[in-house]
């Protein structure tokens, strides 16, 4: 197995399938993938369908949008948004649960801690930790429930599949409900459970209170359950599976059967890699890090990526080789034209001198005359350039009719490129058709999705009436957007 390093309370553990180790220098764990949980309440979520006949990239910019327009995303602020689409063929769409997180909660989550190392490979929720554990094919349908004390949660996965999850009630919050300490909660939960005859008579106010808010829990999960089940076709529930600091909670089997569920409903302790309980959860989210790559569902909310070296990139190489063919195949051609582009900027250089000391020096008018002359000697030469000259001449002769149209499509370049330089986007072309449309060939990377959505928000601002991607492809790592941008 592959070792991973993930962050608990201060400390960067290195896992390698059979223990934990305390890493202290920073240099050692660039060896490793590193990992860091985001607590769910960090993330903001959204579930909605979309048309299956969209292709990935297309899907990707959809779901952006929608988290902008529906989920309350702020333009203002940078997200990482990340998301799992399920095909219904039935209905001919893709339900899609997409998940942002915002750049000021990730890094005030985790302070300074990765300052040393400058990069975190991935940032996981806890409930999608547990695909890592279903690398067999298996036909279960399991409900995975993990209590801690400030987050808690129900992870649906059907056959290996995640599903969906149900937030509910952390343990320091169900103790401020049942007006207990947090420390004597865990203590009953673990010695006395659910179950109402291991509560003395001085205790039954406890019992009978802790059992209203756990009751409560358990509904909006089996709620959260009973809508997914429509979906995904879900007969029974097999497995109930628990990760609660390595404990099992007596009586709590009965509480869920208690809501008439389907199936046997076995109830069993969380496992993993042969560790030791108090561990095995930590073991799940290492085990997610190190089989990232490999997993067919997954979530990462990294904006600290490691940097690659940049001979590393297709691009770089790309532009190297076309460079090189550009200097060896046309060199000739713009030694040429750099050298009357020289000769023209003498010239300007003269003329200027020359309506300043015209009086005082003339012979400044004998050297313009020779060089005049030699370049009209050069353009003879040089056939070519006429025709341009010719078409600045025309275009001189009719600048007075169209100079309300220059401003607008000056306006609208403008707009464009102010969009582009905001959120930092580069671009293969900029093509102008008159003064209503403009395409616009974006580069971008996968994680820069999300800046072209903002980018295609910005310039609906500015009262653009009609932008659309017109076509998307994917070569060697980068993304060609090309945008129609109409006023």
């Amino acid at each position: 197995m592959q070792k991973a390093v993930i962050a608990y309370e201060d400390k960067l553990l290195l896992f390698d399938g059979n223990r934990f180790q305390t890493l202290t220098s920073s240099i050692k764990v660039k060896e490793y993938k590193v990992g860091c949980r985001i607590p769910a309440t960090y993330i903001r979520f959204l579930s909605f369908k979309l048309p299956l006949n969209l292709s990935q990239e297309q899907l990707a910019i959809q779901v952006e949008l929608k988290m902008y327009n529906e989920g309350g995303l702020d333009s203002n602020k940078e997200y990482i948004i990340d998301y799992i689409p399920y095909k219904l063929e039935q209905e001919n769409s893709y339900l899609i649960e997409a998940f942002a997180l915002e750049k000021g909660d990730l890094d005030a989550y985790i302070g300074d801690k990765f300052k040393k190392i400058g990069f975190i490979d991935v940032v996981y929720p806890k409930f999608i930790t547990y695909k890592a554990l279903y690398t067999q094919p298996i036909q279960s349908t399991d409900l995975i429930l993990f209590l801690s004390t400030q987050e808690a949660f129900c992870a649906f996965f059907q056959n290996g599949r995640f599903v969906g999850h149900r937030s509910i009630d952390a343990l320091e919050t169900i103790a401020q409900k049942v007006g207990i300490e947090l420390v004597k909660l865990k203590t009953l939960l673990v010695s006395k459970g659910l179950v109402a005859e291991n509560y003395p008579p001085e205790e039954k106010h406890i019992f009978n209170a802790l059992q209203e808010v756990i009751f409560a829990n358990v509904e909006k999960i089996i709620y959260a359950f009973n809508f997914k089940r429509s979906f995904f076709n879900i007969e029974r529930i097999d497995r109930l599976l628990i990760d609660f600091e390595g404990e099992e909670i007596k009586g709590l089997r009965e509480l869920f059967l208690s809501f008439a569920l389907e199936g046997e409903l076995r109830y069993e302790r969380i496992s993993c890699c042969n560790m030791e309980q108090k561990e095995v959860s930590l073991a799940i989210e290492a085990l997610y890090v190190a089989k990232y790559e490999e997993l067919d569902q997954r979530l990462n909310f990294t904006f600290y990526e490691r940097k690659k070296p940049l001979y590393t990139y297709d691009i770089v190489r790309f532009a190297g080789v076309l460079t090189l063919f550009i200097f060896l195949g046309v060199g000739g051609y713009f030694y040429l034209l750099q050298h009357l582009n020289r000769l023209q900027q003498t010239i300007a250089v003269k003329e200027q001198l020359l309506n300043k000391l015209k009086k005082e020096n003339s012979r400044y008018l004998a050297v313009i005359k020779k060089l005049k002359h030699k370049r009209a000697s050069l353009q003879k030469k040089q056939q070519l350039l006429q025709s341009e000259l010719e078409l600045y001449q025309d275009t001189l002769d009719t600048i007075p009719f169209i100079q309300n149209a220059k401003l607008q499509r000056e306006q609208m370049m403008n707009d464009i490129i102010e969009a582009l330089f905001t959120f930092h986007l580069s671009t293969k072309a900029i093509e102008q058709n008159g003064t209503k449309f403009t395409y616009v060939d974006l580069l971008s990377k996968e994680n820069e999705r999300e800046k072209i959505a903002k980018f295609m928000r910005y310039l609906l601002n500015k009262n653009y009436t009609h932008i659309q991607t017109d076509g998307i492809t994917y070569i060697k790592g980068v993304y060609f957007s090309r945008i129609k941008v109409a006023k």
